[in-house]
């Protein structure tokens, strides 16, 4: 079995609970009655937009995506999601001898996030997530400098034609979202990326893939702001 089946079945199973129906928790207050905290079968919707790549571009980063996304809130403990943005590169890798670029492209990601203290009386939630990315992207190499120590010649300012590209990986997330005043929520969260595939049809290899990062990276954070529009509020039940 090769390494990216395992660990494909690996994250299936650690999200195993998103093929569970949910069930409503019976906890004890301090009094000793037992309470049953009842959330409604819809939460709402929630609209966000991440900040880690235009705040990295402000202190120089020279790639980045500008990305949103919109989920639905269940049971609060599944929150299906829909993630897009625009990914754009024109950068130097360290010690490479050319300008990678890309044109801006559009990237899409499908998933679910799962409360993991979905029964819990705490302003926000804390979750793990799938998502499923796929990219389309046009990219090109310039200002590629070559040199001859026998002729002693240089060459600059040469470039590659611009070439087509479609990926498509997965990603496991560890995230959490903290509410600062009623349905202003700040979010973090870490990612880890594996890719499928890349089909690049052109004489380079992608460095950047849309939606995805650094070809060569598995990790990815972000940072956003969102705001929930709930449906209704959230009821307690004392059974006696």
């Amino acid at each position: 079995m090769s390494q990216k089946i395992k660990i494909i079945l690996i994250l299936l199973v650690m999200l195993l609970p998103l093929a569970v129906q949910a069930k409503k928790s019976v906890i004890v207050n301090e009094q000793g009655d037992t309470v049953k905290y009842l959330h409604p079968k819809f939460n709402g919707i929630t609209i966000g937009a991440d900040l880690f790549s235009p705040v990295s571009n402000i202190i120089g980063q020279k790639y980045g995506n500008y990305e949103m996304s919109i989920d639905a809130g269940f049971y609060n403990r599944f929150y299906p999601i829909y993630e897009f943005g625009i990914s754009y590169a024109n950068d130097t890798p360290d010690g490479a001898n050319y300008t990678y670029k890309v044109s801006p492209s559009f990237y899409n990601r499908v998933g679910m996030n799962y409360n993991i203290l979905y029964n819990k009386d705490i302003p926000g939630i804390l979750y793990v997530g799938l998502r499923y990315g796929f990219s389309f992207a046009k990219y090109q190499l310039t200002d590629i400098t070559t040199s001859s120590p026998y002729w002693e010649v240089t060459q600059t300012n040469l470039s590659i034609p611009q070439s087509k590209s479609v990926a498509h990986w997965g990603e496991l997330m560890l995230g959490l979202q903290v509410k600062l005043y009623k349905g202003l929520m700040m979010g973090w969260s870490v990612r880890y990326k594996l890719l499928f595939a890349d089909s690049s049809k052109g004489d380079a290899k992608q460095w950047i893939i849309p939606g995805y990062g650094k070809s060569n990276s598995p990790l990815g954070f972000g940072f956003t702001i969102n705001y929930r529009f709930s449906a209704n509020k959230k009821t307690n039940n004392y059974i006696k």
